[in-house]
């Protein structure tokens, strides 16, 4: 699908979107926009904070009518790709010893969507020597600049993790919801209510005040992420 007045890839519905094909298209842009931890169960701690830039790159079948009739490019040169890759700004705060909030932004260089977010997370069991720390999170995703239509994510899952050194290998478990409605005369759609579950696994290390994050989230498409930081 083309259009010459839009800079880059862009979301726009086509008209010959099918149902199913809207269907297959929230089921994968929800593990591919759910809000990744990228970070251990352990809490920043009362009144510290961390800001950092992440980059996720989920691959993806650019050939499937699901993403053909979802976007729409300036001209034949510049396809999808065989993945969807874009930064994001995040920021947490620790509000006590045990709970931190946090949120992030991001928008596709060029293109006209972007997401934004929050997150809680709570830690219920510190860790020992035998014992990973725990904690639950709970945080939800919204789809921001497009006009055809809405997309959000809610999202709760359970993380552990177990400090080696200067490294803290984590593992968690996502189970989200993701919503979307289509916002346009082109096509006549039901809203789709997908629930899905992600598995994930990850490494995060402190160097002073700077901070370091990857994460490999696994559901019906794959997201490796990485994220670099501060620590105040």
């Amino acid at each position: 699908r083309l259009d010459p007045t839009v800079k880059t890839c862009s979301m726009v519905i086509d008209p010959s979107l099918t149902q199913a094909q809207w269907k297959t298209f929230i089921q994968q842009t929800g593990p591919m926009l759910s809000y990744k931890s990228l970070a251990s169960a352990e809490p920043l701690g009362k009144m510290n904070f961390n800001i950092a830039i992440d980059q996720g790159n989920t691959p993806i079948d650019q050939h499937d009518l699901a993403w053909i009739n979802t976007f729409t490019h300036p001209d034949a040169d510049c396809p999808l790709g065989d993945a969807v890759t874009y930064p994001a700004l995040r920021a947490r705060m620790g509000l006590s010893e045990n709970m931190d909030l946090g949120a992030y932004w991001t928008s596709a260089p060029g293109a006209n969507y972007g997401m934004a977010g929050g997150e809680f997370r709570y830690r219920f069991s510190q860790e020992t020597e035998t014992l990973p720390a725990a904690a639950v999170r709970a945080s939800v995703s919204i789809l921001t600049g497009v006009s055809d239509f809405d997309f959000s994510e809610y999202s709760v899952e359970l993380i552990a993790s177990k400090k080696i050194a200067m490294f803290t290998p984590y593992v968690g478990f996502r189970g989200s919801l993701a919503v979307g409605t289509e916002t346009t005369p082109k096509v006549n759609l039901d809203k789709e209510s997908i629930f899905f579950a992600q598995g994930y696994a990850g490494v995060s290390c402190s160097i002073w005040m700077f901070s370091l994050a990857a994460e490999y989230n696994v559901s019906r498409v794959n997201t490796f992420a990485l994220a670099v930081g501060v620590n105040f």
